[in-house]
């Protein structure tokens, strides 16, 4: 009885729980959508939007009240020189295997195919670690080069499941980009937030386990209430 209670919880916790995130916060997702795109507008501070984007998803995906505007900038201000080096190296890497993968996928040489996987599987590896490296951003304070390498790490760490989550994210990401302009409504409204949070949901539970409960939850909020 206890054992088919405990399955039933552990289920809740799962797509279920997903899912129901989705439908009752489907309006704080949008506005978090909103928040982002204005945020990356510089360009040069995506990776402190994808920090605060991250911090915002993983408390909506826990169902937790917050005040998401508050939340939102505080996240994005914190440790904002290490975020946007650490950031940047990493969707550099990103950005570089996905321009590789596209080129060798149009061209028609000998070796291209051979390139080109090798390139695809760079493209997904690349973004599992970003996930990692975002996520960990928004709860907990390393040095740079330890959340560099537990980025890279962690992919192989991560369970099935949650790489399957990742790469979930990537595809979300990656149709909004292959139909656009058609899919920008999407791409304002909720595909990003939509992609934080899938993400989030895949690498959330190793990376607390593994690095947030061995060093100390962050506080990225810093508010001097306790609504946050």
């Amino acid at each position: 009885m206890n054992d088919s209670v405990d399955n039933g919880e552990r289920q809740e916790m799962g797509l279920a729980l997903f899912f129901r995130v989705i439908i009752k916060r489907l309006l704080t997702l949008i506005a978090l959508n909103l928040l982002f795109c204005v945020s990356v507008l510089p360009v040069l501070t995506l990776p402190n939007a994808l920090a605060a984007l991250y911090r915002c998803a993983g408390l909506t995906l826990k169902e937790e009240d917050f005040p998401l505007i508050k939340t939102f900038f505080a996240a994005f201000t914190s440790e904002f020189f290490k975020t946007l080096a650490s950031g940047w190296v990493m969707l550099l890497l990103l950005g570089g295997a996905a321009v590789g993968a596209v080129f060798y996928w149009s061209v028609s040489a000998s070796l291209s195919l051979l390139f080109a996987l090798l390139c695809t599987v760079m493209t997904l590896y690349f973004y599992a670690a970003n996930c990692n490296l975002f996520y960990m951003l928004s709860r907990v304070r390393l040095p740079l080069g330890a959340l560099l390498k537990n980025a890279f790490l962690l992919v192989f760490l991560q369970p099935i499941g949650g790489n399957a989550a990742c790469l979930l994210s990537f595809l979300a990401l990656a149709a909004s980009a292959w139909w656009f302009p058609g899919t920008i409504p999407l791409v304002v409204l909720i595909s990003c937030s939509l992609a934080a949070m899938l993400a989030c949901y895949g690498v959330r539970n190793r990376i607390e386990k593994s690095v947030v409960s061995k060093n100390g939850p962050e506080d990225r909020l810093k508010c001097e209430n306790s609504e946050c």
